[in-house]
């Protein structure tokens, strides 16, 4: 029997989600790597929160991608109208909620957080100043290197919660619109 159109919509959308997810890991991975490593010239004032909350979206939503294509698995047909079924679609609504609402918080706090934050100030020694800030700030005084590389892997990153917010909602309104067809 071939698969129905609304599973091949949260399939493909739980995908692009896990996709986003995995190069969101990526880009912040590689700049943690840049900015621990000897030659790194990040001063002790720079705040790292946004940056480390960057990591919970990534795994999470690569976790999170495993987990519900698991519970899409495992849950019987329609035809059998079981306390199992029942219990599987209600976690399958509680996985989406996490895979649209984790990356929607993450974005927010990122973008009050860089909002927030010196951006331009000279000495970069002072200021409130986030590691995608004080990155891009001292990138434009240097010509190249990891500085240039953090600034834009984390801006990168942030901008791609966007579209993982989106596609997050829409599997939720997917897997809501096939939970409670009658609504």
């Amino acid at each position: 029997m071939a698969p129905s159109p609304t599973t091949i919509a949260i399939h493909a959308l739980n995908v692009l989600i896990g996709v986003l997810s995995i190069a969101i890991l990526a880009l912040v991975a590689r700049s943690v790597s840049l900015t621990d490593s000897p030659s790194s010239v990040l001063p002790n004032n720079v705040r790292g929160t946004g940056r480390g909350l960057l990591f919970w979206p990534g795994c999470g939503g690569i976790v999170d991608m495993l987990l519900f294509t698991f519970l899409w698995i495992k849950t019987p047909e329609k035809h059998e109208q079981t306390k199992k079924r029942h219990w599987l679609l209600n976690a399958q609504v509680f996985v989406a909620c996490f895979i649209f609402g984790r990356p929607l918080i993450v974005l927010i706090y990122t973008v009050v957080e860089y909002n927030t934050a010196s951006k331009l100030r000279l000495p970069l020694s002072a200021g409130n100043w986030t590691i995608e800030t004080w990155s891009c700030a001292y990138s434009d005084h240097v010509v190249s290197g990891n500085p240039e590389s953090v600034c834009k892997e984390l801006r990168t990153a942030r901008y791609l919660l966007v579209p993982e917010v989106v596609l997050g909602a829409s599997l939720l309104g997917v897997v809501l619109w096939s939970r409670f067809p009658a609504c």
